[in-house]
C-alpha cells in the first residue's frame, strides 16, 4: 500500500482586506504519495500559490489566516506546529522553488552565500564546509564552473541559471517534498524544457515527492502523475494525468485543455473559456464556474457542487457529471 506523505484536508485560507474577505483557498484537499508527483493547475488567482504557501507556513498574518482544515505531513498536522518547528521543516523536509528567482534571491548577496546558508542553518556546517557543499550542489543542477559561480551576484546570471540556483537551494538538504511554484514561467521554451528535465532527474535521484504549481497544461502533461484543477479557490477536478487529458470531466477542465494548441483532440478547433474569472470579493452563488459554463442549469446557480467520486480514483465537482 502506497504511503501518504502529505495530506491536505479541507484547507481554507482567507485574506481579510478593507474591501472584504477573500476566500483564496476554500476547502481544498489532496494527497501526495511518497515519491509521487501532483500538479495543481488553473488560471491566475485560482488559489494555487496560496495553497503552496499555506503548506509551507508562509501566509502573511495579517491579512491572511488559515481558517480551517489540516496539513498532515508524516503524521503531524503542520497547522499545529509553532514557528520554530516549522522553520526546521522548511527547507529541510519540505522545500519550495518560488515563481520569480530574481525577486526570491537576495540581490546584495553572492550565489554562494545564499546557497551555503542552507547548509549552515539546517546542517550546522561551518562557512567553509557550506561553501564546499554549495559548489557540489550547483554542479549537480548543471551550473557550469560552480567554483566561480559562487562568487557571482544574481543579476549577473541568466534567468535559467538563476532558476537552477533556486533549485540548488531547494534540494540542498534532500527534502521529502519539493513544491515548485511556476518554475518555468519566466523562461523561454528551450530553457523551460531544460529546467523541467532537471526537476524530473533530481526527483528520481533524490527520491523526493513533488508538487508542481502551474497554469501551463503542457508542463503538467510531461511532468506529473496526478492533477488537481482549481477554480476560484475551489478544487473542481482531480484525476490521474492520463485520464485528465483523454477524458476531462469538468467543463472548466475541458475549456483549459481546448485552449492549448496540441492538447485538444485532433481535428478540433482551438477553443477557450468565455468570460473572466470572478472577483474573489464577489463570488457567484452555486457553482462558481456557472456564469462561464455553457452547460449551466438552474441547479448550478443555486447549489455549489461537492467534489465527489466519478470514476476509479477520479473526483469532480459538477452537477452534470452523471450525464456524461
Amino acid at each position: 500500500m502506497t504511503q501518504k506523505l502529505l495530506s491536505v484536508k479541507g484547507l481554507k485560507t482567507y485574506f481579510y482586506t478593507d474591501d472584504g474577505v477573500i476566500p483564496a483557498v476554500d476547502g481544498v484537499s489532496f494527497d501526495l504519495d511518497r515519491g509521487g508527483t501532483i500538479g495543481i493547475v488553473g488560471e491566475s488567482g485560482c488559489g494555487k500559490s496560496v495553497t503552496s504557501l499555506s503548506v509551507m507556513g508562509l501566509i502573511p498574518q495579517p491579512p491572511g489566516k488559515i481558517e480551517g482544515g489540516e496539513i498532515i505531513f508524516e503524521g503531524r498536522n503542520l497547522l499545529e506546529l509553532d514557528e520554530a518547528e516549522m522553520r526546521h521543516i522548511r527547507g529541510n523536509d519540505i522545500s519550495m522553488i518560488f515563481q520569480e528567482p530574481m525577486t526570491s534571491l537576495n540581490p546584495v548577496l553572492t550565489i554562494g552565500r545564499q546557497v551555503s546558508e542552507v547548509f549552515m542553518v539546517h546542517k550546522g556546517m561551518s562557512r567553509r564546509e557550506a561553501l564546499d557543499e554549495a559548489v557540489k550542489i550547483l554542479s549537480q543542477v548543471g551550473i557550469p564552473a560552480p567554483g566561480q559561480m559562487i562568487r557571482e551576484y544574481p543579476h549577473r546570471l541568466s534567468g535559467g541559471m538563476r532558476q537552477r540556483a533556486m533549485i540548488a537551494m531547494a534540494i540542498a538538504c534532500g527534502p521529502d517534498v519539493l513544491i515548485a511554484d511556476e518554475p518555468t514561467s519566466e523562461l523561454d521554451v528551450t530553457v523551460q524544457d531544460q529546467v523541467l528535465r532537471l526537476l524530473r532527474e533530481l526527483k528520481e535521484r533524490i527520491g523526493m515527492a513533488m508538487v508542481l504549481i502551474t497554469h501551463d497544461l503542457g508542463v503538467v502533461a510531461e511532468t506529473v502523475q496526478n492533477v488537481l484543477v482549481m477554480y476560484a479557490g475551489r478544487a473542481v477536478e482531480y484525476s490521474d494525468v492520463s485520464g485528465l487529458f483523454n477524458e476531462p470531466m469538468h467543463p472548466y477542465t475541458k475549456g483549459l485543455i481546448a485552449s492549448v494548441p496540441g492538447l485538444g483532440k485532433a481535428g478540433e478547433k482551438l477553443g477557450g473559456i468565455k468570460g473572466e474569472p470572478p472577483s474573489p470579493l464577489d463570488l457567484p452563488g452555486g457553482c462558481r464556474f456557472h456564469p462561464r459554463c455553457e452547460h449551466a442549469r438552474e441547479i448550478c446557480r443555486i447549489h455549489e457542487p461537492e467534489l465527489v467520486r466519478v470514476g476509479d480514483g477520479r473526483l469532480c465537482a459538477c452537477h452534470l457529471y452523471n450525464d456524461w
